[in-house]
């Protein structure tokens, strides 16, 4: 090999090796954070009418707030990339100087009507806070422990306790967050952070009564009706104390619900991975979580804002598939909200207040979504939400079996020019339409919504992703990989991955509604044996033949540990690659099918899409 190459493949090694983030149980187990995020729930009773107004209001408000905010991801002047309420555990900060700290911590500027208020601005029922975050530091007045915002602080007042009165006002619902395993402060806790205590015999159950059950008591019992108990990663807590919780919860606040993560399949709704926009649903009643920027808590270095489109381009995707969103705001030491934040919530609750019935009580769509938009569903009406206009101002709805009675702008009524074609709707929209963040159609249908299939559309207007999450696999497998970013933010994929031989193959099922030439991209990553491999795309009678190259991933790095002895995991590099054009001759349904060309040992290539755009 080239001394050349050798060098960057040690370079690869070593950046992979530095900028992995996994969590330190113990000098002899280490486990990633998103493995203990737990099982999703097994409860899958979608009529429970405990759990019907948060299926019907979908939007709720996160907050994610503690001693870790004051610090705003630096300690001891050097600035630490990553969760910033997971400070403690990455600048291995110890927990008599953690403790310390608190001293710090006088948020003056904390005014709980601006929360409850924004929320209300904003189109969100339900505001969640954490109340017990990993480090152990209370954000409520506790008679439990002394490591609390009430008696650690110079702020002494309860925040809390602020926010329950201001929610009421305003008419917003509470939850609060509370860390049930972690605690790093507790020395029977898991993942304890402080010094070893001679002659100490872990206990996890003796932390378990003298902190976890009596916390969370104090918050069911001090803070007037709770709507939802989020707890968080559970790990490998044995079921005894899921069940412990459920029952707490359930004997104080009988309607309050529980999320996935209390751990052991229980809770009434299951929590996606943090920050996960899934491309597919999921059984039972289920949440996405999500920030307003890329980090939870607030860092004096995130300036990467989601814009008020975006934020409501993730709300539609979440519930066209049938979820619930909950958007994270991270608040500053001082007790303020970013001012960004502010701004970009409130203009999405403007225009959601204009196409609220698009939202709110609405079901998932019939389809996976499409390269323009998605769509909400309510009894007879289909909610087209149009994110990017199409150029000749035309939109295709392929296999709509209804009868169409009407179309229309939702926020002012213009109507709108309707064809259909046996089974495909062609609109033509207004030419002049208002200034919306996202345009909404809705159309009245003869009945419910009926459609006769679920094919991706290529409609020679917008590119079409054939994502991995839609293929059919032969030979292969289709998995999902998590890895985290620098700033700490989660992402998540489903790969194409274990091509097995020549003859494996992943095949989607298109619905071709204009013929013509295409080009295409394959979006991927490889490791160093899938550099060089040879791979085809056919359609119909058309191939398109390709060669991988090394992207830097590093698959083989997973599970070996680093030189502190954390396990390594490897965070996907993806390559965009444009490969030539393809003649899709024929209308209508039909598969795209992408497989090894020629037969090799091992086909290191995991394969997020393929992108079909109009050749222009």
């Amino acid at each position: 090999m080239p001394k050349n190459i050798i060098q960057s493949a040690n370079i690869i090694f070593l950046v992979l090796t530095i900028f992995t983030s996994t969590c330190v149980l113990s000098a002899n187990q280490t486990v990633q954070m998103d493995e203990q995020w737990g099982q999703l729930a097994t409860n899958k009773n979608v009529n429970d009418p405990r759990l019907q107004w948060m299926i019907d209001d979908k939007y709720s408000m996160f907050i994610h707030w503690g001693l870790y905010s004051q610090m705003a991801g630096k300690w001891q002047d050097k600035t630490y990339y990553g969760i910033g309420e997971w400070l403690m555990h990455m600048a291995e900060i110890p927990t008599d100087d953690y403790k310390a700290y608190a001293k710090h911590f006088n948020p003056e500027k904390f005014d709980a009507d601006t929360f409850a208020k924004l929320a209300k601005d904003s189109g969100i029922s339900l505001i969640v806070i954490t109340a017990k975050h990993h480090e152990g530091f209370a954000m409520f007045d506790s008679a439990v422990s002394d490591f609390t915002i009430t008696k650690a602080t110079p702020f002494k007042r309860d925040p809390l306790k602020e926010l329950a009165q201001a929610c009421k006002k305003y008419g917003i619902r509470l939850g609060f967050y509370y860390s049930q395993n972690f605690d790093w402060t507790e020395p029977d806790a898991a993942m304890y952070k402080g010094p070893n205590i001679n002659s100490h015999k872990k206990d996890f159950k003796r932390y378990f009564d003298n902190k976890v059950i009596p916390q969370v008591t104090e918050l069911l019992t001090n803070y007037g009706d709770i709507s939802q108990f989020w707890f968080d990663t559970p790990g490998n807590m044995p079921k005894q104390y899921s069940q412990a919780l459920v029952d707490l919860v359930h004997k104080y606040q009988p309607n309050c619900l529980l999320n996935s993560r209390i751990g052991n399949g229980l809770g009434d709704f299951s929590t996606m991975g943090d920050m996960h926009i899934p491309l597919k649903g999921h059984n039972g009643v289920w949440e996405s979580i999500d920030t307003t920027n890329d980090s939870w808590s607030y860092a004096w270095y995130d300036e990467h804002w989601k814009s008020p489109k975006t934020l409501m381009q993730n709300l539609i995707r979440v519930i066209a598939r049938g979820g619930l969103f909950k958007l994270n705001i991270g608040p500053k030491g001082d007790g303020s909200i970013p001012q960004q934040a502010v701004e970009n919530m409130s203009i999405a609750g403007q225009w959601l207040a204009i196409n609220k019935a698009a939202i709110y009580a609405t079901t998932a769509s019939p389809y996976y979504g499409f390269p323009w938009g998605d769509i909400t569903v309510k009894h007879n009406k289909l909610y087209l939400h149009i994110f990017e206009l199409p150029k000749l101002g035309k939109l295709h709805l392929p296999s709509l079996q209804n009868s169409v009675l009407n179309a229309e702008m939702l926020s002012d009524g213009a109507k709108v020019r309707f064809v259909k074609d046996n089974e495909t709707l062609t609109l033509t929209l207004p030419k002049k339409l208002n200034e919306d963040l996202i345009h909404v159609v809705e159309i009245s249908l003869d009945g419910t919504p009926k459609v006769s299939s679920q094919a991706l559309a290529i409609d020679g207007v917008y590119p079409t992703i054939l994502a991995a999450d839609f293929a059919t696999v032969t030979a292969a497998k289709i998995e999902e990989i998590r890895w985290m970013e620098k700033f700490g933010e989660h992402k998540h994929s489903q790969n194409i991955s274990q091509w097995q031989h020549k003859n494996a193959n992943a095949q989607w099922q298109v619905n071709v509604l204009t013929p013509g030439k295409y080009t295409v991209k394959i979006e991927y990553a490889s490791d160093l044996a899938g550099d060089g491999s040879q791979w085809q795309i056919q359609a119909n009678d058309d191939t398109l033949s390709f060669v991988t190259m090394d992207t830097g991933y590093r698959r083989s790095l997973l599970g070996s540990k680093d030189s502190k002895g954390k396990k390594i995991k490897p965070r996907m590099r993806y390559e965009m690659v444009e490969l030539g054009l393809l003649n899709l001759t024929k209308s209508g349904l039909q598969t795209i099918t992408l497989s090894p060309r020629v037969a090799q040992h091992d086909q290191a290539i995991w394969v997020k899409r393929l992108i079909i755009a109009p050749y222009q």
